[in-house]
C-alpha cells in the first residue's frame, strides 16, 4: 500500500528558478541529504511531467544519503511554457533544452555537488540526458534511465506517415498546432492507461494537477512531434550511440507503448557500458508501478548507485611499511 506522506514535498524541500539563455524561466528544485551526503542524484522528468510527481522518488533518494535535484523542462511543470497562456505541449527544438540542463548543471548544481553526480531519467528526460552524456561527457558520474524515449510509438499512425505530416507542419508554418484530435489536459482514466497498473500512484499523479492548474499541460504539437522525430534521428546515429561512455543503467519493459521497445534493444547493444533490467509486467512509468514490480527495479537501482558511491570513496591508506629492525647496540 501507498505511504499517504509518498508525494508530499520533501522536508527541506526548496524551490528556485533561473532563466535560460533564451529568457524562459526554468523551474528546479533542491533538497539536502538525510544525514552525511553520498552523493548527488539529479532527476529528469519525463513529457508534460512536474517536479512534484517525482517527489517518492527524491525522498527515497533523500533517505539513502544524496542531494537531489530536480529540473522542470522548459514548457512543462513550474516552468515557463513555449506558447504563452497555452497548456500545448510544444517545442523548439531540443538543442535548446540540452543547452538549458547544462546551465542548470553549470551554475545551479555547480562543480561543488558532492560526488559522484548520478542522472535520473525518464522517457523524454532519459532521451535529453543520453544526449547531454554525448555533449557534456565527463559532468555524469554515471545514469539511471527508466523507459528512455529512444524512439516513439504512433499508436494507430504508422510511423512514416506521422513524421510525414510533421514535415508539412513545419513547411506549412502551423507547428504550434494541435496534433489530430489533440487538446488541453484531460484527466485519464485509470483504466486502459498506459502509464502504470497501480491506482494508487496513478490517482496521486493526477491529483497533482488537481491541486495546482498551473502545471497543466495538454497534448502534443506538431512542433513538438516535428523537433522529436528530428532528435531522435541525431540520437539514433549507431556512432552517436556507441560514444555515449558514461556507466549506464536503463530499466526496459516489453508492456511499453508510449516509447519503442525495439529502439532500446537497439541501443542496448550499441551503448559501450551499460547495463539494463527488463521488469516483465510492467507498463511505461517504472517509478509508479505497484510494489510488486517497483521494489526489484529499485532493488537494482540501489545496487547500481552503491556501487558508483563504492568507485567513487577515496582509495584506502596504505599501512606505512615497517621500519627495518635497529642494530643491536655495541
Amino acid at each position: 500500500m501507498l505511504n499517504p506522506d509518498s508525494f508530499k514535498e520533501p522536508d527541506g524541500f526548496t524551490f528556485g528558478t533561473f532563466a535560460n539563455a533564451k529568457g524562459a524561466n526554468i523551474r528546479y528544485g533542491h533538497v539536502k541529504a538525510e544525514g552525511e551526503t553520498k552523493g548527488t542524484v539529479v532527476i529528469l522528468p519525463g513529457f508534460r511531467e512536474t517536479a512534484e510527481k517525482w517527489f517518492e522518488v527524491t525522498r527515497e533518494m533523500q533517505q539513502k544519503g544524496f542531494d537531489v535535484y530536480i529540473m522542470d523542462w522548459r514548457g512543462q511543470g513550474g516552468s515557463d511554457r513555449y506558447i504563452k497562456g497555452s497548456q500545448k505541449a510544444h517545442s523548439e527544438g531540443y538543442d535548446e533544452q540540452i543547452a538549458t540542463l547544462h546551465q542548470f548543471m553549470d551554475t545551479v548544481v555547480d562543480k561543488n555537488a558532492a560526488k559522484p553526480v548520478i542522472m535520473m531519467a525518464h522517457s523524454m528526460g532519459a532521451h535529453l540526458g543520453l544526449r547531454y552524456l554525448k555533449e557534456h561527457d565527463g559532468v555524469f558520474d554515471s545514469a539511471v534511465l527508466s523507459s528512455p524515449m529512444i524512439d516513439i510509438v504512433t499508436a494507430g499512425l504508422p510511423k512514416p506517415l506521422a513524421r510525414q505530416m510533421a514535415k508539412f507542419a513545419k513547411a506549412g508554418n502551423y507547428l504550434e498546432k494541435y496534433i489530430p484530435g489533440g487538446t488541453d489536459w484531460v484527466e485519464e482514466k485509470f483504466e486502459n492507461n498506459t502509464k502504470t497498473s497501480d491506482p494508487e500512484r496513478f490517482h496521486a499523479g493526477n491529483d497533482i494537477f488537481h491541486k495546482n492548474e498551473a502545471l497543466k499541460v495538454g497534448d502534443p504539437t506538431y512542433g513538438w512531434i516535428y523537433h522529436t522525430f528530428s532528435s531522435i534521428d541525431v540520437l539514433n546515429d549507431e556512432d552517436y550511440l556507441k560514444a555515449i561512455k558514461t556507466p549506464i543503467l536503463m530499466g526496459v519493459t516489453d508492456h511499453d507503448k508510449i516509447v519503442d521497445p525495439s529502439a532500446q534493444q537497439r541501443a542496448l547493444k550499441l551503448l559501450p557500458n551499460v547495463q539494463s533490467m527488463d521488469i516483465k509486467g510492467a507498463k511505461h512509468e517504472l517509478w509508479m508501478e505497484r510494489d510488486e514490480l517497483r521494489a526489484p527495479w529499485k532493488a537494482k537501482v540501489d545496487g547500481f548507485l552503491d556501487e558508483r558511491l563504492k568507485g567513487a570513496a577515496p582509495a584506502p591508506k596504505k599501512p606505512s611499511p615497517p621500519k627495518p629492525p635497529r642494530p643491536p647496540a655495541p
